[in-house]
């Protein structure tokens, strides 16, 4: 023993002490830091999976960024911001809250976006209020996100006919049978399946961009849809009714006035330019007879008298093959066409 320990330095050795209370108290300390991490990290983690599970979960309501989040890809309101109670419908969730939340899917390729299916006046109130907006988030197809606006649709009073006529449209044009269409607009029963096709047949006669200029009518039935619709050929204006509407639109009186008014605005310069006088246009010959010819959008019909011009209507019914070729001849030579 002596010798194992002969060449140890006696006085050095009691210099050394023993680690003070402090220090391993500090070494304990550091290893339950460590270990608190560790259990944060997990914490984190299950938080991360718990708040995953909640946004793909239909029962549970979450706030979203609103400007995360787009329209349906099948919009059913025409003019949000247009309809006169909007104004106090965001004055009530300022003063009151949202009070249901909104039904959204997440946007597939975009993390953290979403496409709203129904609540669209909530986003939009939210939007302007700078609030998050309470959400319940699914994932849905296609199929699934229109049938999910039928929820909503079902207990509306103040969707107007022809936004529900452009809307059932719009899911027909995109191949959408008539029960899903029905389902869409809250209207299950199979006998209402006939009231889809009015709904269609009626929004099929009007230019889509004229719906939208005139804006939902809330006031304005199928009768006097069906009446506009009946002025306009192949849902095409035509020129002159072109340059009436867009006359129309530029005035005072067009920007002054509601949808239902604007509608009525429409139906009045479009019925007018049916009906007004055809332009009328007088020939005067050298012999002083005038040949009168009344010009319409269609035709123009030409009166020849007779009796001052003997002959000139049947020589002119028999020139007519000849005619038309020369007519034909020259307007090639006009485009620039051998």
């Amino acid at each position: 023993m002596k010798s194992l320990f002969a060449n140890v330095d006696t006085d050095a050795l009691a210099k050394q002490s023993p680690p003070s209370p402090i220090d391993a108290d500090k070494r304990r300390v550091g290893s339950a830091a460590v270990k608190s991490m560790d259990r944060a990290f997990v914490s984190i983690e299950d938080e991360n999976r718990r708040l995953h599970d909640q946004l793909l979960s239909s029962e549970s309501i979450i706030e979203l960024d609103p400007d995360r989040v787009i329209g349906s890809f099948v919009n059913d309101r025409l003019d949000i911001e247009g309809d006169v109670s909007f104004q106090a419908f965001v004055e009530g969730i300022r003063e009151a809250g949202q009070k249901l939340p909104i039904l959204v899917r997440p946007l597939s390729g975009r993390p953290g976006h979403y496409q709203a299916a129904y609540g669209h006046r909530r986003l939009r109130a939210c939007q302007i209020l700078k609030r998050p907006v309470k959400a319940i988030v699914r994932e849905m197809s296609d199929e699934e996100l229109v049938v999910s606006q039928g929820i909503e649709n079902s207990e509306r009073l103040n969707l107007s006919f022809i936004e529900q006529a452009l809307f059932a449209l719009t899911l027909r044009e995109r191949k959408y049978s008539r029960e899903i269409i029905s389902d869409a607009l809250g209207r299950k029963e199979g006998k209402n399946l006939a009231y889809i096709s009015m709904l269609t047949n009626t929004a099929a006669l009007i230019p889509e961009e004229l719906i939208r200029l005139i804006g939902p009518a809330s006031s304005v039935g199928r009768p006097k849809w069906e009446k506009l619709g009946s002025l306009i050929k192949d849902r095409q204006l035509n020129r002159s009714q072109k340059e009436a509407v867009a006359r129309l639109t530029a005035s005072s009186s067009w920007h002054d006035v509601d949808s239902d008014k604007r509608f009525s605005l429409i139906l009045e310069t479009l019925d007018r330019s049916i009906k007004h006088a055809p332009e009328a246009v007088d020939v005067v010959l050298d012999n002083g007879v005038v040949i009168a010819a009344k010009r319409s959008e269609t035709s123009t019909k030409i009166t020849i008298p007779d009796n001052r011009l003997p002959g000139l209507s049947d020589w002119l019914l028999q020139r007519l093959p000849e005619l038309l070729t020369e007519f034909q001849v020259q307007q090639r030579k006009d485009s620039g066409m051998s």
